[in-house]
């Protein structure tokens, strides 16, 4: 089905406008694009797409391999509704895998974009050894605060990667309400306010995995105690397709040819914090066992059968920093993971994770696994780079991007995948290397 003529283009958001619908008829709706669209839970075969609306309204989605929209298909239709802030998820199956699709948004059966056209990328099959890179972005500056465009987004995006990972504390506000948290997420899809490149050249260009941390969640250093993380958890499914997550929280995991990915949640099961206490819990604090976050790590690296396992982690997992709040603070639970990779001989698992506003690649040495900690992407622009006054910015031995000299830190993580080997870089803004390291 091939949509070609139509007599407006909704450009604004909560714009009256008069337009006709494809079979030439006036269309009486007012509503129209308010945030997005997305990609989001990719897979080699499907996708989710997400938008927003003004108001109550009938979405799908035309999308086509053609950049042009030429011979497109018309999704199912989805009903937007102020229940869910006007917000869907539209489904896209049967896709082919390893191809680039090009997609409009149909509000009220109203045409809302003009080419170029959003676009995604399906994933490899499960298993497919091909080369492949993503970018990993983090740490983001709550919008109100930002005070300058560094360029970042930009230079990520001509990295060109498969996919792009969004860690925790996209935000740093500290939502408390329902409304606070979709507030939240408004601002950070709107080209606007410094996130211009963000959202037309990431939102808009990949497909997109998202999971929180305390900032986005919404609170400091939250745990299992935060009394909103019901609200958390509703706002995120509303504002991002996920794939598949758990009632009781975030944790997710998805494949990428013979990559196996696991996204953890280190907030809604994190046991509050007891100095020197090695029974506290960050993934099972509710004790959920095999309904849990553990057991499904633990059981997903061990069936896995890629030959490499990337595990998120929102915080940091070498202990040598961030000690209050970072893995360092479950040192019994940090190490029974670590005994049982060991123990069952499980090969190539790599860590990825956020949350210290610098970045640092170590090779095991501090963090018992290879890790890589991303940057911040356009945080930082208050006389420190790091997120500890202390300036500790721990032990890493293959080195560290940044320190708590006043000088900027900006920049993303890109993770180059092959068949014999792992290559871990941090970038800054510019996309000049500052740490490299090769897993073999």
């Amino acid at each position: 089905m091939q949509f070609t003529k139509f007599l407006c283009v909704v450009v604004c958001v909560g714009a009256l406008v008069a337009c006709q619908t494809a079979n030439g008829n006036p269309s009486t709706s007012n509503a129209a694009i308010a945030q997005g669209p997305l990609a989001g839970g990719v897979t080699d075969t499907s996708a989710n797409l997400w938008v927003r609306t003004t108001q109550a309204a009938q979405v799908q989605m035309e999308y086509s391999p053609d950049a042009n929209l030429r011979d497109a298909k018309l999704s199912a239709a989805q009903t937007t509704d102020a229940s869910s802030d006007f917000t869907t998820i539209v489904q896209i199956p049967n896709l082919a895998p390893q191809t680039t699709y090009f997609y409009n948004v149909r509000v009220d059966n109203v045409p809302q974009l003009a080419p170029p056209y959003p676009q995604f990328q399906t994933f490899a099959p499960r298993g497919d050894a091909a080369p492949f890179r993503f970018v990993v972005l983090t740490d983001f500056r709550t919008v109100s605060k930002i005070s300058q465009n560094v360029d970042t987004f930009k230079t990520a995006a001509q990295e060109n990667p498969a996919f792009v990972i969004l860690g925790g504390d996209m935000d740093h506000r500290n939502p408390t309400t329902l409304d606070d948290k979709r507030e939240m997420f408004r601002e950070i899809y709107t080209p606007a306010q410094g996130m211009e490149d963000f959202v037309n050249l990431i939102q808009r260009k990949f497909s997109l995995i998202h999971f929180w941390d305390d900032h986005d969640f919404g609170d400091n250093n939250a745990d299992k105690t935060y009394k909103n993380k019901a609200d958390s958890l509703r706002a995120l499914q509303e504002y991002f397709p996920l794939y598949p997550v758990s009632q009781f929280g975030d944790w997710q995991s998805f494949a990428y040819g013979d990559a196996d990915f696991f996204i953890l949640d280190s907030r809604s099961q994190r046991d509050p914090h007891i100095p020197k206490d090695t029974t506290t819990s960050m993934l099972d604090g509710d004790h959920l066992g095999a309904q849990g976050q553990r057991e499904w790590l633990l059981n997903g690296l061990k069936n896995s059968r890629a030959r490499w396992k990337f595990i998120l982690s929102p915080v940091i997992f070498n202990p040598t920093t961030k000690v209050n709040d970072g893995w360092g603070a479950y040192p019994g639970e940090r190490k029974l993971i670590l005994d049982f990779i060991r123990d069952n001989k499980i090969a190539n698992v790599i860590v990825l994770s956020g949350d210290l506003h610098a970045g640092g690649i170590d090779d095991g040495t501090n963090s018992g696994l290879p890790e890589l900690v991303a940057p911040t992407a356009n945080d930082g622009f208050d006389k420190r780079c790091l997120t500890e006054q202390t300036g500790n910015v721990g032990k890493w031995s293959v080195g560290e991007y940044g320190d708590a000299s006043g000088a900027p830190c900006n920049g993303y993580a890109l993770i180059e995948v092959y068949p014999d080997r792992v290559e871990l870089l941090v970038k800054d803004s510019q996309g000049q290397t500052k740490i490299s390291y090769t897993v073999k």
